[in-house]
C-alpha cells in the first residue's frame, strides 16, 4: 500500500508542474547583476558623466589613457560609453 500511495503523491505531483508549466505561471530565472557578469562599467565612466546630458561627448579616463566617449543611459544613471573599441580589444589589425 505504501508504494501505491507513494506512486499516486509522484503522479499527482508530476501532474501539477505540467499544469502549471502549461498555464505559464512559472517564472524565468531572476537575471543575475551586471557585476555578475564581468559587464559592469567601472566607476570612472559614471564619473566622467556627472553633469552632463545623454549624447554628450566626454572623455573617458581609463587605465592607458583618455579615450572619446558619448554619455549614455543606463540603469545606473549616465555611464561613457567609448567612440571606438581600444585597439587592444581583440579586434585584428588592418591589413
Amino acid at each position: 500500500m505504501k508504494t501505491t500511495i507513494g506512486t499516486s503523491v509522484l503522479l499527482l505531483a508530476i501532474s501539477l508542474t505540467g499544469s502549471a508549466l502549461a498555464q505559464g505561471n512559472v517564472t524565468a530565472p531572476p537575471q543575475p547583476p551586471a557585476s555578475a557578469t564581468g559587464h559592469e562599467p567601472p566607476a570612472q565612466a559614471y564619473t566622467d558623466c556627472q553633469g552632463k546630458k545623454a549624447g554628450d561627448a566626454v572623455e573617458h579616463t581609463t587605465r592607458e589613457g583618455k579615450v572619446a566617449a558619448i554619455c549614455e543611459l543606463s540603469p545606473k544613471g549616465l555611464v561613457a560609453r567609448p567612440k571606438h573599441a581600444r585597439p587592444d580589444a581583440g579586434t585584428a589589425p588592418a591589413k
